[in-house]
């Protein structure tokens, strides 16, 4: 662990911002008795801290603190407990998490009955509805990740039903749904999707990747007032979790844009939200071809023109999601080397979802925009491409601040990992997924070329390359608690089992380095650490307490801390007396 400086430097800070020689003007909040990790340059640590107007105006020892209380002061006496910048969560779907705290959500079921007795239960309770829908269930509970149909229609078969898995990657209908969208055997594959088929041609019910929108006509698009009902939800439900500040990974659909563009008026959001567009808000971006890469980034200009003129500040959308390819766990990521006994073939290795030429285009063109690219990548083959049209950028655009970053990076090549700094290009992990559960065991593994296996998801080896890490939950793909996913990133281990064993532990992580990418670094990627990332003299006060400390405790008991508070520019969002 690093080790963090003494007080030091600090005591000079409680004259920044005030007129030297006079008495300082009361706080407005201030907090005494604590330990402060300031994740400043020093990564000095203060014993108090003082806030007015949302801004941080002193940080240092509770001795000099006492000349900002005044009698209208709120005193927050911390007894030890550790207080942290606010949280960055540089991957989530905030209205499709509130979704699944609102409506059917199959997150962290443990079996098909399970599964299938939730769906039977919300049915039953819903028989207003003419379509249910919901997801969350997990691949590897279904033989081949490949539910059917008929599992479906054994609960609920006198209504169309789709379920989304926890990846977002594939989808699960019962034939209802089939029938009214008109899916049959003659149903040709979508590009960058597929459909299921049992020997005779018939869908089985599993739909992957685009193949997914092949039912969507089937099924309403919720009400606006509906999904900024569930947009509310997922940011009280992170600020619960100490984040102040979310990446929207991508805004899959119209209504959901909607409901960010009535957001963005709220100058009171308990959070700080980058959301990320997409070109047409699907997930496949095989739309975009050399011949409208032009006409595409017109449009995306034209859409963040929308948010630029409506937000209050809390909210932008100065991103651009890339989904270059797809996961492994259906063997659409895309691979240098074909996968082994994929049923697709032998020399199958998954494929980029735009060729490579309109992926250098479309990125040097977004960043001659100003637009932070924001690429999704799991193959190592999908990695290079990134890097590569990244590179591309530099040499169409020249220098300039930027911001990129790559998310997931479950198979990346070391000759790749060490392009990530040279280029500027953030590294985005999903700690969490860092231990092996059966998606890597059951449904990755066995699909890869040996060289593969022990290299799966590397962390460490970034660090080591002077590559900036961020940390990024993929809420609802997984939770969105941090402190499940420093554990595993420490311990490469199965946080919720003790007797799990450590999975390639060279590339774990140390609880500084995941501080770091939760604070500063993702502050950094939101264009924002000038005013918040540290707890520093002038920076907003974005601040959570926390009732253990993460440095000071056994690694196994992260996964067990809690957010006792979390303010926003001094505001309490959670835990409010």
């Amino acid at each position: 662990m690093n080790r963090f400086l003494p007080l030091g430097a600090l005591l000079l800070a409680a004259a920044c911002g005030e007129q030297a020689g006079k008495a300082p003007a009361p706080a407005d909040l201030l907090l005494t008795g604590g330990t402060i990790y300031t994740i400043d340059g020093q990564k000095s640590v203060a014993e108090a801290m003082a806030v007015r107007d949302g801004k941080i105006i002193y940080v240092g020892s509770d001795a000099d603190a006492a000349a900002y209380r005044g009698d209208a002061t709120k005193l927050i006496e911390l007894q030890g407990e550790a207080v942290f910048p606010g949280f960055t969560d540089s991957h989530a779907h905030l209205p499709d998490g509130g979704g699944t705290l609102l409506g059917l959500g199959l997150q962290g079921m443990t079996s098909a009955d399970e599964v299938l007795a939730a769906v039977k239960a919300y049915a039953e309770a819903h028989p207003e509805l003419g379509a249910i829908t919901g997801g969350g269930w997990e691949l590897n509970l279904f033989p081949d990740a490949n539910p059917s149909k008929e599992l479906l229609d054994a609960v609920v078969p006198d209504r169309p039903v789709f379920l989304v898995a926890a990846d977002g990657h594939n989808g699960w209908v019962n034939s209802k749904a089939l029938e009214l969208a008109g899916v049959t055997k003659d149903t040709e594959d979508p590009v960058n999707g597929r459909l299921e088929r049992d020997a005779d041609g018939n869908p089985t019910g599993t739909l992957r990747e685009s193949a997914q929108g092949l039912v969507a006509h089937v099924f309403p698009a919720p009400a606006v007032e509906d999904v900024i009902k569930n947009l509310e939800a997922g940011m009280a439900y992170q600020a619960g979790h100490g984040i102040t500040a979310t990446i929207d990974a991508a805004i899959m659909s119209d209504v959901n844009e909607q409901a960010y563009l009535a957001a963005s008026e709220r100058a009171d959001l308990p959070q700080r939200v980058r959301v990320s567009l997409l070109a047409a808000n699907e997930m496949v971006t095989s739309e975009v071809t050399l011949d409208n890469v032009a006409e595409t980034v017109d449009r995306l200009v034209a859409r963040r023109a929308q948010y630029r003129a409506r937000s209050a500040g809390r909210l932008d959308a100065e991103a651009v999601k890339i989904f270059v390819d797809g996961v492994p766990e259906n063997h659409t990521a895309a691979l240098l080397e074909p996968y082994v006994n994929a049923p697709m073939g032998p020399e199958h290795a998954g494929e980029i979802n735009l060729s490579e030429e309109a992926l250098n285009a479309y990125t040097a063109q977004l960043e001659a925009k100003d637009f932070q690219v924001h690429m999704h990548a799991l193959g190592d083959r999908a990695a290079r491409v990134g890097l590569d049209a990244f590179e591309a950028a530099i040499q169409t655009n020249g220098e300039r601040d930027r911001r990129h970053h790559i998310s997931h990076l479950e198979i990346v090549q070391p000759s790749d990992i060490a392009r990530f700094a040279p280029l500027g290009v953030t590294a985005n992990l999903q700690t969490l997924w860092h231990f092996r559960d059966a998606y890597i065991s059951e449904l990755t593994e066995p699909f890869l070329q040996e060289e593969l296996r022990d290299s799966l998801y590397p962390a460490k080896s970034f660090v080591e390359a002077d590559a900036r890490i961020v940390w990024g939950s993929d809420w609802p793909v997984s939770t969105s608690n941090p402190f499940h996913s420093i554990e595993v990133a420490v311990l490469r281990k199965d946080p919720l089992n003790a007797e799990d064993q450590r999975w390639i532990p060279e590339e774990a992580l140390s609880v500084d380095d995941m501080i770091r990418a939760l604070t500063i670094n993702g502050a950094y990627l939101m264009g924002q650490d000038d005013i918040r990332g540290s707890i520093e003299v002038g920076k907003e006060a974005d601040f959570i307490i926390l009732d253990a400390d993460p440095y000071k405790i056994v690694p196994e008991t992260i996964s067990d801390i809690t957010v006792i508070n979390t303010f926003i520019s001094g505001a309490c969002v959670h835990g409010c007396k």
